[in-house]
């Protein structure tokens, strides 16, 4: 990750701008002129139990990168994926519309939540939101740049919007947020720098930056971007029992295929969480992602992520590894020093002295490895490599890959943590 936004801003300008227009409120604060919608489905499995976290799709691929967290059966037969999303302690729902071909290119309005219309978007989103009360909003759309992913900073409450396609094709009202003056700018409220930083170290060919030059759009995707930093100014207070901490949108390209949009669309969600994690428990969440991830049989990349706390009292700290081939046999290791040279089919980010955390571990069928840190056992305690408050090591893992050729083995990113107490 990196800490400063120069890099994506000279990315910004020379990435090729998408057509805003081609992209092509207000229940709840104010009144809104309605017209009849198709039946909203809210998704309540598990409400309650922890707290949610929100993501929207329109045109193909956004909407499909986000499906396996739907709730609604009809759309998402597969299952949904969202309670309690690999273990990190959120539920997350994604509602998109659906469209006719799926693969549309020139798709119209739509069916269902979230038509590609002013009105039906502002009459979904309301009480959505307020059924979920989510602590994160991630709204995704499509842009006309064939492999970005683009990182909006810039959303506005503008009072003139290009034309949807049902009566009225303007928002009702317009400007859509009463509560500031027409044209004024709400901005991103998502860890973008982060975000870019992420997308890229995973190894998926796409073009990740943020676009500070332009606005998230004046079509109904620029509106729902808008919609979602709104709702987070409303509860951007810590004390408010619907503290939102992060809203943002992110343009998708149509060229990106559908499975690997989905896994940039994690990605995305997992640097979300781990933002989120960090503004709850800003004293014990020091992780960075670091060294690019290798293409391996399996899939484009391995990508090693970490969930819980970094106190060495909670001793609650896991590292999960995503997207290794399904049932592979490997191992974590972790050490002070960091690199980036030729390893295997991949790299080395952690170079000798390191220690190993035995036993071995096994992915599973879905190619994910969970494994929980114990600060009172050895290596983690008792030895030249114990975690101590304040000090920093390095995490990654190394797994075996027979059906990769070369040397057989392949590894992820690292992890540098930072501990506390």
């Amino acid at each position: 990750m990196l800490n400063s936004l120069a890099p994506f801003v000279i990315a910004a300008a020379l990435a090729p701008q998408k057509d805003r227009t081609t992209d092509a409120a207000a229940i709840g604060p104010q009144p809104v002129a309605l017209r009849a919608a198709a039946p909203l489905v809210v998704q309540t499995s598990a409400l309650g139990a922890r707290r949610t976290i929100l993501m929207t799709g329109y045109w193909p691929p956004s909407n499909e990168a986000v499906r396996p967290f739907s709730a609604n059966p009809a759309q998402n037969p597969g299952g949904w994926i969202g309670q309690d999303w690999e273990g990190r302690g959120y539920d997350v729902y994604a509602y998109f519309p659906e469209f006719s071909p799926p693969t549309c290119t020139s798709c119209g309005t739509g069916s269902g939540d979230f038509e590609v219309d002013y009105q039906d978007t502002s009459n979904d989103f309301w009480p959505i939101v307020n059924a979920l009360q989510p602590i994160a909003i991630i709204t995704f759309s499509r842009t006309n740049a064939s492999l970005s992913w683009e990182v909006e900073q810039n959303q506005y409450n503008n009072a003139t919007w290009t034309n949807d396609y049902v009566a009225p094709f303007q928002p009702t009202p317009a400007p859509p947020d009463a509560s500031v003056p027409a044209g004024t700018l709400r901005l991103s409220k998502l860890p973008m720098a982060e975000i870019v930083s992420n997308v890229t170290e995973a190894n998926l060919g796409l073009n990740s930056f943020i676009c500070v030059s332009q606005s998230a759009g004046q079509f109904v995707s620029g509106f729902m971007a808008y919609h979602g930093v709104w709702y987070q100014s409303l509860h951007d207070n810590p004390t408010d029992p619907a503290w939102c901490i992060a809203a943002g949108h992110i343009h998708v390209g149509p060229a990106i295929p559908w499975a690997t949009a989905r896994k940039a669309a994690e990605v995305t969600l997992r640097t979300v969480i781990h933002y989120v994690d960090s503004v709850r428990d800003p004293a014990c969440q020091n992780v960075d992602l670091y060294c690019p991830t290798s293409t391996h049989s399996a899939g484009p990349g391995a990508l090693l992520t970490t969930t819980g706390s970094t106190s060495i009292a909670a001793n609650n700290l896991r590292l999960i590894a995503t997207g290794t081939p399904p049932g592979t046999i490997g191992q974590f290791f972790y050490g002070s020093g960091s690199s980036q040279v030729a390893w295997g089919n991949g790299l080395l980010c952690v170079p000798a002295p390191f220690a190993r955390l035995l036993p071995l571990n096994f992915a599973n069928a879905n190619g994910l490895v969970d494994r929980a840190l114990d600060f009172t056992q050895v290596p983690l305690s008792g030895s030249i490599y114990a975690v101590q408050p304040g000090s920093t090591w390095n995490f990654q893992f190394a797994f075996r890959d027979a059906l990769g050729g070369g040397a057989n083995f392949n590894s992820t990113n690292a992890v540098r943590i930072v501990f506390c107490p």
